[in-house]
């Protein structure tokens, strides 16, 4: 998992270096070559793929803040439609990671009730996201519109304190204590 990790971690530098974002990192997004020995590493090699949706952050669709990518895997500013940067692909990679690993096809912001498509889906994603990783900074009032906030405004009333499951929550048994102070420190809605 480090591994696999780090070498995300690490073509993502580079992009980011570039000013470019990803904008889709997700597991599917992931290529391995698996370790034919009994190494401890399970890959010889790790690869991010499908860049045919990266754009520059300085580019027209990241300053109008239009959605991109997966949006079970994207961050709180993109399905708000809000600017985006190279921070929203280090929400996606922290998303991913935990998907990593609790296995299987799980996803922490998988919407409960909404179907993809539905008019309530993208909601459902923020909701979660809220609920596991806020609350939303006072200075959110500065930077989105008046829709924007007061959609803000109504998942806090949908979510308020006593209700919410932070991740900071998880138990030594669930993940390890490195992992969950890494996680914890990526993904901030900030």
């Amino acid at each position: 998992m480090k591994y696999m990790s780090r070498a995300i971690f690490e073509a993502l530098n580079v992009l980011h270096e570039g000013g470019y974002v990803h904008t889709d990192v997700k597991p599917s997004n992931i290529f391995v070559n698996h370790r034919k020995d009994q190494s401890e590493v399970r890959f010889s090699d790790v690869q991010l793929g499908d860049f045919g949706g990266s754009y520059h952050q300085e580019s027209e669709w990241a300053k109008s803040g239009t959605p991109i990518g997966a949006p079970m895997w994207s961050s709180p500013e993109v399905l708000m439609e809000l600017p985006w940067n190279t921070a929203t692909d280090i929400w996606s990679f922290g998303t991913m990671v935990i998907s990593l690993i609790f296995g299987g096809d799980f996803n922490i912001f998988r919407p409960k009730t909404a179907r993809y498509g539905d008019e309530d889906y993208n909601v459902e994603v923020v909701q979660s996201q809220f609920r596991y990783f806020g609350p939303f900074p006072p200075k959110i009032k500065e930077i989105v519109n008046d829709e924007t906030y007061k959609s803000v405004l109504y998942l806090m009333h949908l979510n308020p304190p006593e209700s919410m499951t932070p991740f900071r929550l998880v138990t030594e048994r669930e993940v390890v204590k490195e992992d969950k102070q890494f996680i914890l420190r990526i993904m901030k809605i900030d």
